[in-house]
C-alpha cells in the first residue's frame, strides 16, 4: 500500500510540476535530514567521534547510491531509520527530483529552440519578422560587421517558423505575433537598445500594413527605443506617418533605383554595394550635429584630407549634397563615409573648427 501511494504521489507531482519540484525537494531534504538525525543518535553511542557532518555526510551518499562505505548502520535503530528515510522514502524522492530536473531542463531547451520561453538578454536587437532564411542571416552578418553594435546579442520574432533554421552565435528566437504585447515582452523589449521590423512577405501587399502596426505596438511598449522600418511600396509611407517609426527603409525602391541608374553608369552599384556594407572597408555612417554655426564646405574640405567624406547633410526632409553657403545646426545630421565612426565632437576637433 506505501508503495502505491508513491507512485500516486509520484504521478500527482509529475503532473503538477510548478508546484511538485518543491514539493519533493522537501521530501528529499526530509528523508535526508531524517536519516542524519537517526543516524547520529543511535550511532554515535557505538562511535563517540560521530560529528552531525559526518551523518549529514552518510545520509546524502546513502540517498545518491553512491555508498562509499566510510560509514554504515550497524545499530537498530540506526538501519530502521535507513530503511524508512532511505531505501522507502530517500531513494524515490530522489529519482524522482532528478527526473523531474533533467525533465525541466529539456523542456527549457525545447522550448528555447520552438521560441516558447523567454530571451534572457539585455542592450540586444529587435529583429522582427521571417521573410526568408537568406534575407535574416543577411542582416544578422552586416549587424555583426558594425565595430559599435557586432557584438549585441539578436532576438527574432516571428511566426513564420518553428525554430531558426540555423545555428547563430547570439541569436535568440520567439515565437509570436509581432503585434502581441505578450511577445515582445518575452523578447525582452525593456531592455532593448533598437528594431529592425523586416517585410514579412515581399510579395504581399498588406505586408506594409503588417510592419506598420508593429511598429505602432513597440513604440505604444517602448517609445524611447529607435525603431527602423522596411516598407515595399512607398505609396504605403503615410501608414507610418502615425506610428513614430525613426527611419523608413524603401528596400524595393532604392533597389530598382539602382538598377536603372547601373545600366546608365556602370560602376554605381558596385560603389553602393561598399558604402551600404558593414563588411567591405569604408562604409556610410551618420552623426547628429551638436553645435552651431560651422561653415560645412570648410569642414568637408578639412575632413577630407583625413580620410572622411562628407556626402550630404539632412535638415529636416531635406539632404544636401552640395554645402555652399550652409552652416551647421543643431538637429542637422551629417552622412559621411569612412573606416570608423566618429562623434560630432570628433568631426569638429578633425576638421580644425
Amino acid at each position: 500500500m506505501l508503495l502505491l501511494r508513491l507512485v500516486r504521489l509520484a504521478r500527482h507531482v509529475r503532473a503538477r510540476r510548478s508546484t511538485g519540484l518543491g514539493l519533493v525537494a522537501l521530501l528529499l531534504t526530509v528523508a535526508i535530514v531524517g536519516n542524519a538525525l537517526t543516524f547520529y543518535l543511535f550511532e554515535r553511542t557505538v562511535v563517540p567521534t560521530l560529528s552531525w557532518g559526518d551523518a549529514c555526510w552518510h545520509s546524502v551518499v546513502s540517498v545518491t547510491t553512491i555508498g562509499y562505505g566510510d560509514y554504515s548502520a550497524t545499530t537498530v535503530g540506526g538501519r530502521i531509520g535507513t530503511i524508512v528515510f532511505i531505501i522507502i522514502f530517500g531513494l524515490t524522492t530522489f529519482s524522482l527530483f532528478f527526473g523531474m530536473v533533467m525533465d525541466w531542463a529539456s523542456t527549457a531547451m525545447s522550448n528555447a529552440q520552438k521560441g516558447l520561453g523567454r530571451a534572457m538578454v539585455r542592450d540586444h536587437i529587435l529583429l522582427v519578422h521571417f521573410p526568408s532564411e537568406q534575407r535574416v542571416k543577411q542582416v544578422i552578418d552586416e549587424i555583426r560587421g558594425d565595430p559599435e553594435y557586432g557584438d549585441s546579442e539578436i532576438v527574432i520574432v516571428s511566426t513564420a517558423i518553428e525554430e531558426l533554421p540555423f545555428a547563430a552565435k547570439d541569436v535568440v528566437f520567439i515565437r509570436g505575433s509581432s503585434h502581441d504585447v505578450d511577445t515582445y515582452a518575452r523578447a525582452a523589449i525593456d531592455g532593448c537598445r533598437m528594431a529592425m521590423v523586416l517585410s514579412p512577405d515581399y510579395s504581399d501587399r498588406n505586408s506594409d500594413a503588417i510592419v506598420a502596426a508593429a511598429v505602432s505596438v513597440i513604440d505604444r511598449i517602448k517609445p524611447e527605443i529607435h525603431i527602423v522600418a522596411e516598407c515595399v511600396d512607398e505609396r504605403h509611407l503615410p501608414l507610418f506617418d502615425s506610428c513614430n517609426c525613426d527611419s523608413v527603409i524603401l528596400g524595393m525602391s532604392i533597389a530598382g533605383n539602382l538598377l536603372v541608374q547601373e545600366v546608365h553608369d556602370p560602376g554605381v552599384a558596385q560603389l553602393v554595394g561598399v558604402l551600404t556594407s558593414n563588411r567591405r572597408g569604408t562604409t556610410l555612417f551618420s552623426v547628429d550635429v551638436e553645435g552651431a554655426g560651422v561653415p560645412y564646405r570648410e569642414m568637408a574640405k578639412a575632413l577630407h584630407d583625413q580620410a572622411i567624406n562628407v556626402m550630404a547633410v539632412n535638415r529636416g526632409a531635406v539632404s544636401h549634397t552640395t554645402f555652399k553657403g550652409i552652416e551647421s545646426q543643431v538637429g542637422d545630421r551629417i552622412i559621411y563615409a569612412a573606416a570608423g565612426r566618429a562623434n560630432w565632437a570628433e568631426l569638429v576637433a578633425k576638421s580644425g573648427h
